[in-house]
C-alpha cells in the first residue's frame, strides 16, 4: 500500500492556491506578509510559495483575530510579547484558542 507523506513546512502553494484554501483575498496574504505575521519562501522568479505551516499559521491569526476580537497590530503585539518573554508562540496561540 502505497503511504502518502508530505513535510508541512515544504512551500508547494502558490498565492492564489494558498488563498483559495484560506477562504481569502490574495492581496490579504500579501498584507499579512507586509506586517511580519508570515514569511513565505520565494521561487528564483520571486513568487511567493506557502506552506501547509503557513496556511496553519494564518488560520491561527484568523482564529485569533475573531475569537478575541483584536486586530493586526494586536497580534503583532501578541507575537512580540511572546518573542521578548521567550514564551513559545504556538503554545501561547493554543492556549488563547483553548
Amino acid at each position: 500500500m502505497f503511504h502518502w507523506s508530505h513535510d508541512s513546512g515544504k512551500a508547494v502553494y502558490t498565492i492564489q492556491i494558498a488563498a483559495e484554501l484560506l477562504g481569502c483575498h490574495p492581496r490579504t496574504l500579501r498584507i499579512y506578509e507586509e506586517v511580519g505575521l508570515i514569511n513565505p519562501k520565494r521561487t528564483a522568479k520571486n513568487y511567493r510559495l506557502f506552506s501547509q505551516n503557513d496556511l496553519t499559521r494564518v488560520k491561527q491569526f484568523c482564529a485569533l483575530m475573531d475569537e478575541w476580537d483584536i486586530n493586526l497590530s494586536g497580534v503583532r503585539a501578541l507575537l512580540a510579547m511572546a518573542d521578548r518573554f521567550h514564551i513559545e508562540v504556538d503554545k501561547l496561540i493554543e492556549e488563547m484558542l483553548a
